[in-house]
């Protein structure tokens, strides 16, 4: 009876990239596990890399139409981090499956979201990784009139805000925690 190892041991060459790629996504895999519960520090991280980015763009005086992109790639996953997991004003979901309240007499379900808090951080921080290395290459740094992208990234802001904040009123919920909550039996 042979084991994985010696399994691994006999395989052909063309199977070894493959080999190492796998061992390279359970490395990652595994370090997520352990950092999964650092809640704070994870943040933390994000918060240096961002830090660190905007120093990078500040001394290069450039990388602005990658800047954009990275900022309303951080948008679009923030506006699913803040959006229930099933909406209720989607056609192709059925009534049935609905996990928000869409009456007062409606038991409270708890809010899921459509992109969970570390799924969130993790596509924060390889787009930070990922922007970061592509500021070493000047092929990437576009010449752009960088006042009109941040006037027009601070206008799609403050539009799809305004979109999902009257979303959160309509359907009366909070996409996050806001103190303990108090049982009053009234």
């Amino acid at each position: 009876m042979s084991t994985y190892f010696e399994k691994e041991k006999n395989e052909n060459p063309k199977n070894s990239s493959l080999n190492f790629f796998t061992k390279i996504n359970i490395y990652i895999n595994a370090i997520k596990d352990k950092i999964i519960i650092y809640v704070a520090e994870r943040w933390g991280i994000i918060a240096i890399l961002l830090l660190f980015y905007f120093i990078r763009i500040f001394l290069c005086k450039g990388y602005y139409a990658l800047t954009y992109c990275i900022g309303i790639h951080f948008l679009n996953s923030f506006i699913s981090f803040i959006s229930p997991l099933n909406d209720p004003e989607d056609d192709n979901l059925n009534n049935d499956i609905s996990f928000l309240p869409i009456n007062n007499n409606e038991e409270f379900k708890p809010f899921q979201r459509k992109l969970k808090e570390f799924q969130f951080w993790n596509v924060l921080f390889w787009t930070l990784i990922i922007g970061i290395i592509l500021t070493f290459f000047e092929s990437f740094n576009i010449p752009t009139f960088w006042p009109l992208l941040l006037v027009y990234f601070i206008l799609i802001f403050i539009l799809t805000m305004r979109h999902q904040i009257a979303h959160m009123i309509k359907y009366n919920y909070l996409p996050w925690d806001v103190g303990k909550k108090i049982y009053n039996p009234k």
